[in-house]
């Protein structure tokens, strides 16, 4: 029985239309003619957004609270802060294994750790430099404000009559217990 030509064609190329069809191509580059099989990721961004957000919720390894997951095109966004970047690696590592093959992007921050030094002892500070310097006969007529930072660093602020006065203020200051150094705002109003 002779096959026609046209029959012969029509069934080389089936295999080919469901090899594509089920993401197998052949590898052009080396040349070889075998087949390799992407894995190509059926899942939608929402789909694997929602399964971030469950599996970071549910992660033993991290408190999650202030991260936020979203999605961006085609991407799972992950964002807010954590502790430090061991956290940070565990979350996107979480986030990863979670989107099963669709791309995660992390913004997520590490948060700065607070001020060493509790406010109260920032405000006995200002307190000290404040009574010192009524104190000192040098500066206990001038009118000067005081401030700290979280460094610990005095800001001095105000009209004094003399560069010589600012320059004791600043002195006086910097001798107090507890200031790191003196930021002087003073302006002299010398003529």
């Amino acid at each position: 029985m002779k096959i026609p030509l046209s029959m012969l064609l029509l069934a080389s190329l089936v295999p080919c239309s469901v090899m594509a069809a089920e993401g197998i191509r052949s590898n052009a580059a080396t040349g070889t003619g075998t087949a390799n099989v992407q894995s190509v990721p059926d899942r939608d961004p929402e789909t694997a957004a929602a399964a971030v957000t469950k599996a970071l919720r549910e992660s033993r390894e991290l408190n999650a609270s202030k991260i936020s997951v979203a999605t961006h095109a085609s991407i799972v966004v992950l964002s807010g802060s954590v502790t430090d970047e061991a956290q940070a690696a565990r979350a996107n590592s979480i986030a990863e294994r979670a989107a099963d093959g669709v791309r995660v992007s992390s913004n997520i921050q590490v948060d700065q750790p607070v001020a060493t030094l509790a406010p109260s002892s920032s405000a006995q500070v200002v307190r000290d430099v404040e009574t010192a310097l009524r104190q000192d006969a040098r500066t206990a007529k001038l009118q000067v404000t005081v401030g700290i930072d979280d460094q610990q660093t005095v800001q001095l602020g105000g009209l004094v009559p003399s560069a010589a006065d600012r320059a004791a203020a600043e002195a006086v200051a910097a001798r107090v217990k507890g200031v790191r150094r003196v930021e002087n705002g003073l302006i002299a109003s010398e003529r």
